[in-house]
């Protein structure tokens, strides 16, 4: 009879442990993502705007951030010498990405071609032999970082939204004789994902609540073995 009564205790302890392990917290993930289109470099300084981390759903235990800045360059150029020359057209930039006056990201997405025009054929016109004019020379550049630092993720809890500062410089040229006319027009954009890595507290129950089902898993137990000792008892 003591050896039926251990097994119950051990089978109600054991189901109990069941319990307590399926509400383990799970891991989850929430992302934010935010944009701003092409605008003449130097004159860049932009927020981009992503949703705080609501706490309700969870403990935040890191940021991934992703940083992406795109680069356009329109050109033109027209060789005014007696003989022709190589031109190379060069479209670069500096594009950062701040939060809270700390640096994030600095990419420099670069476009280098070069082209051979003919000696001055008489019109500046940026065509004909001795000119060209190019569009739309693009370049891309990506980074990504990710953060678990308890004092930095605190700037992403809350109910609005968190700003970082988008900013972008120009060093773009045309280079080629010394009778070289040209322009260059040079534009940038940037994107942003913001990733939350989070425990989710919906999957966590209250302790008491597991105990109650441990113990009341148990009394069932408990309750059938004594109406099987009865019978058997009885017999």
């Amino acid at each position: 009879m003591k050896t039926k009564l251990f097994n119950t205790l051990a089978a109600a302890t054991t189901l109990a442990g069941i319990v307590a392990t399926s509400g383990a917290a799970n891991a989850a993930s929430l992302s934010y993502s935010s944009s701003i289109d092409y605008d003449f470099t130097n004159i860049i300084d932009a927020p981009l705007s992503i949703q705080q981390f609501d706490s309700s759903l969870g403990t935040l235990k890191g940021v991934t951030i992703g940083f992406t800045g795109d680069l356009l360059g329109n050109a033109g150029f027209e060789n005014r010498s007696k003989t022709a020359t190589p031109v190379t057209v060069d479209i670069s930039s500096q594009l950062s990405l701040k939060l809270n006056n700390q640096s994030l990201f600095a990419l420099n997405p670069q476009y280098t071609s070069s082209y051979q025009v003919a000696k001055y054929d008489g019109n500046l016109d940026y065509a004909g032999t001795s000119g060209k004019t190019v569009s739309n020379l693009t370049a891309t550049q990506s980074g990504t970082q990710s953060f678990t630092n308890t004092q930095f993720l605190q700037s992403f809890i809350g109910n609005g939204n968190i700003d970082f500062l988008f900013s972008g410089l120009a060093n773009s040229v045309v280079t080629g004789s010394g009778n070289i006319r040209s322009y260059v027009d040079t534009l940038a954009k940037a994107s942003i994902k913001v990733t939350y890595d989070y425990d989710d507290v919906k999957s966590v129950p209250e302790p008491s609540a597991t105990l109650g089902v441990g113990l009341i898993a148990g009394l069932c137990l408990l309750s059938q073995r004594k109406k099987s000792w009865i019978k058997v008892s009885n017999s």
